[in-house]
């Protein structure tokens, strides 16, 4: 079924040694306007939610967006899930933050252990959307502790980890990004998501903190 959950990525000693497909580098190349889409309207949504106390950075009021595009719409889709995910779970991405402590660095080394434990064990929407919320708050902390221009990277790093943990594959089969637009007809989506963040959660927990 096309909104179900696929395998994950193929196991690091035996990896797909196949050069991506053009709707797979398209899938990539597309994620960049859907995470900036998603990033404006979740950055825009916590202002409104939360007034002075919400988190600022002034790139993502500013970013170059086409809100009438499709990817823009499926940014703005995606923003509108994750809104509630991270509103319920922000103190928990602050926590892993806070003792992961993420530098220019180390974000990307950092980043894509964390793409690889999220989805090894399958890729959904949910999961998908977890990813997008995590590079949401990583460049919000970064940016928090004055580093500017980071949000670009991140941005850069979504990109990639599409295409090195096959998560392009699975979008491009399932019709590219605009599939996404039908996730909010679907309830099981909500869960999923929520599910992705505790498996994200208890991948930190577990990787870094108890070895």
């Amino acid at each position: 079924m096309a909104s179900g959950q696929g395998p994950g990525p193929p196991p690091e000693e035996c990896e797909d040694l196949s050069p991506p497909s053009p709707s797979e580098q398209q899938v990539a190349q597309d994620t960049e306007e859907v995470f900036r889409s998603y990033v404006f309207y979740l950055h825009q949504q916590e202002q409104e939610a939360q007034g002075a106390a919400a988190p600022v950075d002034p790139e993502m009021d500013t970013l170059p967006l086409e809100p009438n595009s499709v990817l823009g719409q499926v940014g703005r889709q995606l923003a509108l899930i994750g809104d509630d995910i991270n509103r319920r779970y922000d103190s928990e991405f602050q926590s892993l933050l806070e003792q992961l402590q993420p530098t220019a660095g180390n974000a990307y080394e950092l980043f894509t252990k964390i793409a690889y434990s999220l989805f090894k064990s399958g890729i959904s929407w949910g999961r998908v959307v977890a990813l997008l919320g995590f590079g949401y708050r990583l460049a919000l902390y970064v940016y928090q502790r004055g580093l500017t221009g980071f949000l670009g990277q991140v941005t850069c790093f979504l990109a990639d980890v599409m295409l090195r943990h096959y998560i392009a594959r699975w979008i491009a089969q399932r019709g590219g990004w605009v599939a996404a637009l039908n996730l909010h007809h679907n309830p099981i989506r909500s869960v999923l998501a929520v599910l992705a963040v505790v498996l994200l959660g208890q991948f930190v927990v577990q990787r870094f903190f108890k070895s």
